[in-house]
């Protein structure tokens, strides 16, 4: 593959260039699609909030999490 590339041509126009040359082996094509595939499809996430407290009661949960831990024996305080 010998072509002029633009001087500000970005990683994923080179790889889709890449993978839509006909010219190069199935192999190299195949690679290049895998690269730039998490750039062109977005990720699928599934997020759930199913706590209906506000944000004020789910702090003071933790600060008393967090102080019920402190204050278990044998528990040391990673730094």
């Amino acid at each position: 593959m010998k072509q002029d590339l633009e001087p500000r041509i970005t990683s994923l126009d080179f790889l889709q260039a890449v993978y839509l040359n006909n010219e190069l082996p199935l192999s190299v094509r195949m690679r290049a699609a895998i690269a730039a595939l998490p750039f062109e499809a977005p990720k699928l996430a599934v997020i759930a909030n199913l706590s209906t407290k506000d944000f004020a009661d789910r702090l003071e949960a933790q600060i008393k999490y967090r102080q019920m831990i402190e204050a278990t024996p044998g528990f040391r305080r990673r730094v």
